[in-house]
């Protein structure tokens, strides 16, 4: 018997996973179809924040589309169906992850079989381009370089999809922009011996490798493989460090504290969180412990029965029982469209309570913490559970994190090797303070 997951996180981890085409052609029953819709449909009515959506809207839904979840025999149908009702929510953090994928236990054997191809793209001068390149990857080696645009992948047709973006009202455009994006790298990272597609002077065929991290599982969603990584810049008065991870799992608590330390001695420390879709919500508050010298609140999340306050206190001590002081000198943050969820609460708390100053581009606008719970058809439903308002009572949901200095992405930097994020950054740090 399958167990449910019923895991409080604040992420927006899994939706992108394309379904094959054996799946969709897979038949179903009507009586699980049904079963399926209707329990979406519940879980949503018993526990999304905004009733008056539920006892409207969403009761509308179900009274025009649920005569069809009677007649789907195929899972290509019932998808279709699924999807059409998760387009009533304005909201964030409702999707799927499809039953191939949300695996209840980790296989060691299997784990973490997505790969990478060493690519990730970004939106920059109106095209989708080639951001980082790892050296030695399949992309590198097929000749990508930084800059370069994209024009394809996986026949997806990367000018289209930046057209559909600009079609929309501008304040819809930054989870748009984040949505293209998440799915654009997400089909960069299949399974490991897979072949990704991706057009650029011309056609590549870059096969996948196993992708560098930590592999970890967390609730239902796939295993996961979390990287820290830390780097000290020199500086006249002597470095800043920059802490970069892609996801907030617990797995890489250790890790976090690790980074922490090897910056500790830097005159300012930069938390760079692009592309990180968060994770587990609560992680920012011991995380933010490391840089704060009284307690503080990042914001309160709400549900229909309970009000969560996220309050960090100061770390005093590391895991071992030692003694390590906060860090004290300037921090930045830094943001960009496929920031999300966990890392918009952070950057933005940070920001609200005059600890961190933020640069880069408006992160995607997607913070609500949300369920992952079992369906019917095996698929995981991840639904948001709550809202969450920033220090300044301020949703953040719909607005992002928006930079104190808003760095554009440029192809002239991409292609010069510059990271102008993280220049601003440094020069905020080291500039000379007012006394």
């Amino acid at each position: 018997m399958r167990k449910s997951c019923r895991v409080l996180l604040i992420a927006g981890l899994a939706g992108c996973a394309s379904a094959p085409v054996e799946r969709l052609s897979e038949p179903i029953a009507s009586s699980v179809a049904v079963a399926t819709f209707d329990s979406l449909w519940s879980k949503v009515s018993n526990s999304y924040v905004d009733t008056a959506f539920v006892s409207t809207r969403w009761a509308q839904m179900r009274s025009s589309l649920r005569p069809r979840a009677e007649t789907v025999t195929k899972r290509a149908d019932l998808d279709k169906l699924l999807a059409d009702a998760l387009a009533y929510i304005p909201d964030s953090h409702f999707y799927l992850i499809p039953a191939r994928i949300a695996t209840e236990e980790l296989d060691p054997g299997t784990a973490d079989g997505r790969g990478t191809v060493g690519l990730q793209v970004r939106a920059a001068d109106g095209n989708v381009v080639a951001w980082r390149v790892d050296e030695g990857s399949p992309a590198w080696n097929a000749g990508i370089r930084p800059g370069q645009r994209v024009k394809r992948i996986a026949g997806k047709d990367t000018d289209s999809a930046m057209n559909r973006v600009r079609s929309l009202p501008e304040l819809a455009q930054p989870r748009a922009l984040a949505d293209m994006l998440h799915s654009l790298n997400g089909l960069l990272s299949q399974a490991v011996g897979d072949t990704a597609h991706v057009w650029t002077t011309g056609e590549k065929r870059l096969v996948e490798v196993p992708a560098r991290g930590l592999v970890s599982q967390f609730g239902n969603l796939p295993p996961l493989a979390g990287l820290v990584q830390t780097n000290r810049i020199t500086t006249p008065g002597g470095c800043v460090g920059v802490i970069a991870f892609n996801i907030w799992l617990p797995a890489l608590v250790p890790d976090l504290e690790k980074a922490v330390d090897e910056v500790r001695s830097c005159e300012g420390v930069i938390v760079d969180l692009r592309g990180n879709p968060g994770g587990l919500g609560a992680m920012v508050m011991g995380f933010g412990g490391y840089f704060v010298d009284t307690t503080q609140s990042l914001g309160t999340m709400r549900s229909r029965q309970v009000a969560l306050n996220f309050v960090i206190n100061p770390r005093q001590s590391r895991a071992d029982g030692t003694r390590a002081k906060p860090f004290a000198g300037p921090m930045a943050i830094i943001v960009d469209p496929m920031s999300a969820s966990t890392s918009e609460i952070f950057a933005a708390g940070m920001q609200r309570i005059g600890r961190a100053r933020v640069f880069g581009e408006r992160s995607a606008g997607a913070a609500l913490p949300a369920l992952m719970e079992r369906l019917p058809s095996g698929d995981v439903f991840v639904h948001a559970v709550a809202d969450f308002t920033d220090p300044r009572g301020k949703r953040i949901e719909g607005s992002g994190a928006v930079p104190d200095e808003i760095v554009p992405l440029r192809v002239q930097d991409l292609i010069a090797g510059r990271d102008a994020p993280i220049e601003a950054a440094v020069r905020w740090i080291t500039a000379p303070k007012k006394s």
